[in-house]
C-alpha cells in the first residue's frame, strides 16, 4: 500500500508541474491533436497530376496498353521521348517519372522471359515520388496480368484473396496516418 501511496503522491506532482508550465501543456495538446491531424491528412493517397515520360522501344500494343494506363488526375497524358531525352528532362525537372520500356518487350513477355521495365524517378518531388512510384508499379503489373491472360487459351482457375477491411472499409489512408503518427509521437503509446 505504501508503494502505490508514493506513486500517487509521484503522479500528483507531476500533474501540478506540469500545470506550472503552459508551454509545455501547449506543446502536448498539440503533439496529441492537431500534430496528428495535420500528418495524417497531409500524406498524399495518390499521386496528382504527375508528369511522365515514356521511351517506348517496343511500339508494340503491349507496350501501348501500359501508357494508355496513365490517366488524369494521377497523371498528365505520357509524352514520348528519345533515350537521348530521358535525363535531360529529368534533370530539368520536366518530368516526375520516365518509363522506358525495352525493344521485344511484348515477344518478351509472351514467350514467358519476364522483360524488364525502367522507371526513373525524380525523388526531388518526394511525395509524388514515393506514391507514384507504388502506382505505377500496380499499373504496369495489372496491365500486363491483362494483356497476357487475353493471349492464353486455357488457363487454370486463379485463386484471389479477398481482403476485407472492418474498421476503415474504405481504406481511408489518413486514419492510418493518424495511428502511425500517434505511435511515433509517443514512445509509450507504440502500438504493436
Amino acid at each position: 500500500m505504501a508503494r502505490l501511496a508514493n506513486i500517487l503522491q509521484l503522479g500528483i506532482k507531476e500533474i501540478r508541474s506540469l500545470y506550472r508550465d503552459p508551454a509545455l501543456m501547449l506543446l502536448i495538446i498539440y503533439s496529441f491533436t492537431l500534430g496528428i491531424y495535420l500528418s495524417a491528412t497531409g500524406e498524399p493517397e495518390a499521386p496528382f497530376r504527375a508528369s511522365v515520360a515514356v521511351v517506348d522501344e517496343d511500339r508494340s500494343q503491349a507496350s501501348l496498353r501500359i501508357v494508355n494506363a496513365f490517366q488524369l488526375p494521377y497523371f498528365l497524358p505520357p509524352e514520348f521521348i528519345d533515350i537521348g531525352q530521358m535525363d535531360r528532362g529529368m534533370d530539368a525537372g520536366r518530368y516526375t517519372f520516365t518509363l522506358n520500356i525495352p525493344p521485344n518487350f511484348q515477344r518478351d513477355l509472351l514467350a514467358a522471359r519476364q522483360p524488364t521495365i525502367q522507371l526513373n524517378v525524380d525523388a526531388t518531388q518526394i511525395s509524388q515520388a514515393f506514391t507514384g512510384a507504388g502506382h505505377i508499379q500496380r499499373i504496369i503489373s495489372d496491365e500486363v496480368a491483362d494483356f497476357i491472360g487475353a493471349y492464353q487459351q486455357s488457363s487454370p482457375g486463379r485463386i484471389e484473396a479477398v481482403v476485407r477491411a472492418e474498421f476503415n472499409a474504405n481504406l481511408n489512408r489518413s486514419w492510418f496516418g493518424a495511428i502511425n503518427r500517434l505511435s511515433i509521437k509517443s514512445p509509450c503509446c507504440r502500438l504493436s
